[in-house]
């Protein structure tokens, strides 16, 4: 009778959830349409309902990851006993995403979204994507390293700018900008150089960039790389002759991290030096390791570890029940988050517009997450444990929906682990180990959208630059960096922006025509994160059977 009245409460509580979405995007294009702008502050309130829910989930993920974990470790008695299962979650969740990768890039190169583009959007895109470049870098408006108005008008003589100090972290890049107004006969031309000292300079590598005589902007491609031995960078400048006048803007920006980095970043966020600080940051990973590590050592201490293990326990089993509680509210959290964010991409005139410019794009996207989740999640599940796909993913629905709706799969990680384990039936022993793992390292759908839209944004770029060319050499080393920075993404600020940004540039791609895809990213990060969150939960019931 409990095991129905269980099965019951699930089903409306799916039904509830799905009601909530359907009702909230009916809101979010109805609401702006009737009353306009005057409909922002509804916006407002929603967000901040929204945005509470999203609180209370995140702030209940640390404790319940480190007693989760913990409480794991301790119910398997012998640490040995956890080798084997975690290879094999492990070895799951990198199977999956370099699956995911290749079906991306299958269905985009059949799809060809970048091929119907138009032109001009590729180019108006560059403004945003540099914008965001600098983001990114954690440089806000007032820290951006620029020089503005070089040469004004056509009065100005010819000369040099100020001297900008490069930053000590990162590789820096400079990217010249000249906007031509009126018809030149003699066009207007900078020279970036660089310098260790500040005294001597020495042109940059490509450092000199000339516009052309008919109006329009002009901007370098690819950007100018600065050594890492320079200190100082300036730009050397001669006016157009004829025409309005001329403007030259330029700009240093922060370059993506190299393979290299991303390799480093995958050891060193394994280990903290401050735990309470990983805590407050919500890094996982690190948190894991400490818990297995401390876990492990309570069950070496016998007798003398009995009370703190009952304390574990007592935790793990409060905050299920705390996470029990939260579902009741989802609901209309849920609708919160997802009316206040469709209702302000329609009242910014992006959500119906978008969804025709980018629906080729769109579509590549969503029908290989598609595939993935549907046939190769589900092949995967029914062939190792013998489960029914489809009744599986609707004892995860719970989850699969918060996940759409909160686009993180951390925020998601305390529903996904009550439903793999209420619901689904998977045993305490995977789902406090393998859920909080797998929402740290496995982004399946994150993979499979990074390399779907590089080869868009390839396939768009040449489009405007008919000298480059998607070898497939090119597409394998896509496949392996989305890999790995998929992986990787999780200790890194930013993380869907920078792993990006290092797939585009593993290629050659340049880094600004990200802006290609933003636009459209707040929506379909609610999908892969959707995947992230299935494929967690569906890698929980596989290696549960190593236990």
């Amino acid at each position: 009778m409990a095991a129905t009245s269980e099965t019951t409460s699930h089903s409306h509580s799916t039904f509830y959830i799905v009601g909530a979405i359907v009702l909230a995007v009916v809101l979010a294009i109805v609401g702006p349409a009737l009353f306009g702008e005057s409909f922002r502050p509804a916006v407002d309130v929603l967000e901040v309902g929204g945005e509470v829910f999203l609180r209370m989930l995140q702030m209940v993920v640390v404790p319940l990851v480190m007693a989760s974990v913990m409480s794991g470790i301790l119910g398997l008695g012998d640490v040995r006993k956890l080798g084997r299962p975690g290879a094999y979650a492990v070895t799951y969740y990198l199977c999956t995403t370099v699956l995911a990768v290749i079906t991306g890039l299958i269905v985009v190169n059949l799809v060809d979204p970048g091929e119907g583009i138009d032109p001009a959007l590729v180019k108006d895109a560059r403004q945003e994507g540099e914008q965001t470049l600098a983001h990114v870098a954690g440089q806000n408006r007032g820290r951006r390293i620029e020089w503005h108005n070089v040469t004004g008008d056509r009065s100005a003589t010819a000369g040099e700018s100020k001297n900008v100090a490069v930053p000590d972290e990162g590789v820096w890049s400079v990217r010249i900008s000249i906007d031509q107004v009126g018809k030149a006969t003699t066009a207007a031309r900078a020279v970036a150089k660089w310098s260790e000292d500040g005294n001597t300079f020495e042109e940059l590598a490509g450092g000199e960039f000339s516009a052309g005589t008919d109006p329009g902007i002009y901007t370098t491609s690819p950007v100018i790389t600065v050594p890492v031995e320079a200190r100082f960078v300036r730009i050397e400048f001669e006016p157009q002759q004829g025409g309005e006048r001329s403007i030259v803007e330029a700009y240093l920006v922060a370059g993506a991290p190299s393979i290299g980095a991303i390799f480093r970043n995958l050891v060193l966020m394994l280990f903290t030096n401050n735990l309470l600080g990983s805590m407050v940051e919500i890094n996982l990973l690190p948190l894991i390791v400490f818990s297995i590590a401390f876990g492990a050592m309570l069950t070496t201490l016998g007798d003398r570890s009995e009370t703190i293990t009952d304390l574990v326990v007592s935790i793990n089993d409060a905050l299920m029940n705390f996470i029990l509680l939260l579902m009741k509210l989802a609901p209309f959290g849920i609708f919160c988050l997802v009316a206040a964010r469709f209702a302000n991409a329609q009242l910014d005139g992006q959500f119906l517009t978008l969804l025709q410019t980018q629906a080729w794009y769109m579509t590549s996207v969503i029908v290989g997450l598609s595939i993935h989740a549907v046939l190769t999640l589900s092949l995967l599940l029914w062939f190792f444990t013998g489960r029914s796909p489809a009744q599986y993913a609707l004892q995860m629905s719970q989850a699969i929906l918060t996940a759409f709706s909160t686009a993180s799969s951390t925020a998601t990680l305390p529903v996904t682990m009550e439903c793999a384990e209420k619901n689904a039936g998977v045993s305490p022993r995977s789902t406090e180990f393998v859920l909080p793992l797998g929402a740290t390292i496995n982004m399946d759908g994150t993979a499979l959208y990074e390399a779907a839209a590089a080869i868009f944004i390839a396939q768009a770029y040449a489009l405007i630059d008919p000298a480059f060319v998607l070898t497939f050499d090119k597409q394998v080393v896509i496949a392996i960096t989305a890999t790995l920075a998929a992986i990787g993404a999780a200790g890194i600020p930013e993380a869907g922006l920078v792993t990006m940004l290092i797939v585009l540039n593993a290629v050659g791609l340049p880094l600004e025509l990200i802006g290609l895809i933003l636009p459209i990213d707040w929506l379909l990060d609610r999908f892969r994160t959707a995947v992230n969150a299935y494929g967690d939960s569906v890698g929980a019931a596989i290696v549960d059977k190593s236990f």
